[in-house]
């Protein structure tokens, strides 16, 4: 009983860090039309920014919002200067792909020159500190991921639902064309959807990466873990990122003790399968006018 408690503690803290990567994702495609390939790139950044700041005395909780800012600021120049500039019409429907794709490559590149291929350590003093509950026990980093993941779950609910420019995301990512003869500002809520996005993915970098280590080529993994999440919860859908990527966490926890840990990895691929042989939308997905 208590490796269970502890499986599905584990699992929902994993699913924390998921979900973060994955809403970014599914915003700027729910609302951009654009998958960012280069989404854990910049995951990677805000782990490598977090090495840098924590190793310069920074206090950890003011890197945990001061790394995925800057990171933030990094994707408005991306969607300004280069997203917005080959989605123009006229140009190849291929064209975001094969830019994001190219800023893959070269972002894991200029950290191999800058940081080098040697692994680093977050020097973070939560990682290691447990709460013993007697049948549980859980890190002080955990209880941080899962303190900033409902925070910032609830900020974002809030805004998207209740603010002007949340109302605007929505209508653009329902209907750009009507969006844009209802007066909205279509370039910038382009602009606040890539800072959102990735402001989300640098924070799931460093919150993720004090319990293990930081290499160029970590962002691999959680890049194609928030695809499938994005995949399986419904391209374009908030909601089904969330539902899917807590249960994608406990499913790799839960099957890690009682099935195989060599195929912890793979069941977010299966869960793909599986999704686009009978719902080909997503759990939670919809329709969209495409604009």
């Amino acid at each position: 009983m208590q490796l269970l408690l502890q499986s599905i503690v584990n699992g929902f803290v994993d699913g924390f860090g998921y979900v973060l990567m994955a809403v970014g994702l599914t915003l700027v495609f729910g609302i951009g039309r654009v998958i960012n390939f280069a989404h854990g790139e910049l995951y990677t950044l805000g782990a490598f920014l977090a090495v840098l700041f924590i190793g310069h005395q920074f206090p950890y909780f003011s890197t945990v919002f001061i790394a995925p800012i800057l990171v933030g600021l990094l994707g408005i120049v991306i969607e300004r200067f280069i997203i917005r500039r080959v989605k123009k019409p006229g140009l190849s429907i291929w064209a975001p792909f094969l830019a994001t794709l190219a800023l893959l490559v070269i972002l894991q590149s200029l950290y191999l020159i800058i940081f080098g291929p040697d692994p680093q350590i977050v020097e973070n003093p939560y990682a290691y500190d447990s709460i013993n509950m007697g049948f549980l026990t859980i890190t002080g980093q955990d209880l941080i991921v899962s303190i900033l993941f409902f925070v910032v779950v609830f900020c974002l609910t809030w805004f998207i639902r209740k603010t002007r420019y949340g109302m605007a995301m929505r209508a653009v990512s329902q209907d750009r064309d009507t969006s844009l003869l209802m007066g909205i500002d279509i370039d910038t809520i382009y602009t606040l959807t890539w800072f959102l996005g990735v402001f989300l993915a640098a924070l799931a970098g460093v919150l993720v990466t004090p319990k293990s280590t930081v290499d160029p080529y970590i962002g691999r993994m959680p890049l194609l873990k928030g695809l499938s999440i994005v995949i399986v919860g419904g391209l374009g859908s908030v909601e089904g990122a969330v539902v899917t990527g807590i249960c994608l966490g406990l499913i790799e926890s839960l099957a890690s003790i009682y099935i195989s840990p060599s195929f912890k990895d793979g069941w977010g691929y299966l869960l793909v399968i599986l999704v686009l042989l009978f719902r080909p939308r997503g759990l939670l997905g919809r329709t969209v006018r495409r604009g």
